[in-house]
């Protein structure tokens, strides 16, 4: 027996398949691990933070103001607090989700779509440049592409076969999703009207079908009701001072390379490189006639509408859409490409399809690790801790620099572009007037971005204490005096 006759029949084996698939996902999993041993966040993130050190009715209080659904903070509360009030904590609650990601790839998946489309799943799901961008970071975006992917996974399962356990399963997955980010309940209100349209058409235990599906879909809409007000009375707004000057076309590269490239480093050739794989793919599902056609172009169009909806929202009233929000629709995306690639015949040709997935997400990882490991916030803690006393002050004056508060929270601070509603940092109040440095019975340290000084601040006597270089922002530190 020769070596691809070994190969061959190693590969056949249900339970070697199995031990390389999970072997496979868990060299995933210890590969992504250090991005999540470390301490590093940028703004969203550190709102996050903010967020999980209060009580649980308060996180309730705050995301009623927001835009926000509680249930992601909720559970990145208890893992925080497992994990001794640290930050790691939180991100160690993302690669959870990610590993439940995995193995619903690795076990039920593979049970349905089998063995190479298991595999070729779990490789580029692991070079995802999304997943890499999103997959330790403490934001919501990995639970939702987990629980999202469950809920499409058991729709699946019961248009093919109704039992009631994945009725059950079915149901609580598509609750969670509704609650994690306003995007996947939009998604998971797209994936129902498709299930809706296929229980109809199709003739097989028809009736018993569209009962439980009626029911379902009623419980689940009484059951997110008492966010659908909070989220209404959110989305009426137009929010004062906000720039919606923004065109489609700016919104539809925000979400390809959110996609398929590093969000923070974004490179032309990565996005290149996954349309190029993407054009591979849809070929070889229409030359092979793929009996995913249907379902692949059906994702596709969600897909579309899904941004649609908040391009829309975003232009005609306030910004409202990323494309980071939809990422719970990327597994629909690599589904396509491992459905197309599933054709080739030819190993050779079908690993080159793989590599090149892995060389795009190479540098992403690299960026990741650069991004997390860098360590000039130890400095600014350093700095806090030698400079600032009790009774002084730290002025953020911007809404995207006073996440640094809770590397330092034992400083008061007053915070620019919170209204206090939905203002998670502690110990600070919202600055709205001047006139409020003038309580300060210490120094007034003014953090903000290097060159982008408040008008009001050129008035002020100032010198500047310290300057420091966090993540992708250029931080500089003012002592201001002379307020009147």
């Amino acid at each position: 027996m020769d070596k691809t006759d070994k190969i061959k029949t190693f590969l056949e084996d249900e339970k070697k398949q199995n031990i390389l698939l999970f072997g496979v996902a868990l060299v995933m999993l210890i590969l992504w691990a250090p991005l999540a041993f470390t301490k590093n966040v940028a703004y969203d993130q550190g709102y996050t933070v903010a967020m999980v050190r209060h009580s649980f009715s308060d996180i309730i209080t705050l995301c009623s103001n927001d835009v926000h659904s509680p249930l992601y903070y909720f559970i990145a509360k208890i893992f925080y607090h497992v994990f001794l009030n640290h930050i790691f904590g939180l991100k160690i609650c993302s690669l959870f989700f990610m590993a439940f990601y995995f193995w619903l790839l690795a076990a039920p998946f593979k049970k349905e779509f089998g063995f190479k489309m298991s595999f070729s799943m779990i490789v580029l799901s692991g070079f995802f440049p999304t997943f890499l961008t999103h997959n330790t970071e403490p934001r919501m975006y990995a639970m939702s592409v987990s629980i999202f992917a469950l809920t499409v996974f058991m729709a699946v399962k019961i248009l093919k076969e109704f039992k009631i356990f994945y009725a059950v399963v079915f149901f609580l997955a598509s609750l969670f999703s509704t609650y994690i980010h306003t995007y996947t309940m939009l998604a998971t209100v797209l994936l129902y009207l498709v299930m809706a349209v296929f229980i109809i058409l199709e003739k097989k235990d028809r009736k018993r079908k569209i009962i439980w599906f009626i029911a379902n879909a009623i419980l689940v809409s009484v059951s997110y009701l008492p966010w659908l007000f909070s989220l209404m009375s959110q989305f009426g707004q137009k929010s004062e001072g906000v720039n919606t000057e923004y065109d489609v076309m700016y919104f539809v590269n925000d979400t390809i390379y959110e996609f398929f490239s590093s969000i923070w480093y974004p490179k032309k050739w990565q996005v290149a490189a996954w349309m190029f794989i993407l054009f591979v793919s849809f070929v070889l599902l229409f030359a092979k006639k793929s009996k995913y056609i249907k379902y692949i172009l059906i994702s596709y169009a969600a897909l579309f509408i899904l941004c649609a909806i908040g391009i829309i929202l975003s232009i005609k009233n306030s910004p409202c859409y990323l494309g980071r929000y939809v990422t719970c629709m990327a597994p629909l995306i690599l589904f396509s490409v491992a459905a197309g690639i599933e054709n080739i015949k030819n190993k050779w040709v079908y690993l080159a399809v793989l590599v090149l997935s892995v060389m795009a997400g190479v540098l992403v990882y690299r960026d990741r690790v650069r991004y997390e490991y860098e360590d000039s916030i130890d400095d600014y803690i350093e700095f806090a801790k030698e400079n600032i006393k009790e009774d002084d002050a730290i002025l953020y004056a911007d809404l995207h620099n006073d996440y640094l508060s809770i590397y330092y929270p034992e400083a008061y601070s007053l915070i620019y572009g919170f209204r206090d509603d939905f203002n998670p940092f502690s110990n600070n109040e919202t600055f709205t007037d001047i006139s409020q440095l003038e309580n300060i019975k210490g120094d007034v340290y003014l953090i903000c971005f290097d060159n982008k000084n408040p008008d009001w601040f050129l008035k002020c006597g100032y010198e500047k204490t310290y300057g420091f270089h966090f993540l992708y922002y250029d931080f500089s530190i003012y002592r201001i005096f002379d307020f009147e």
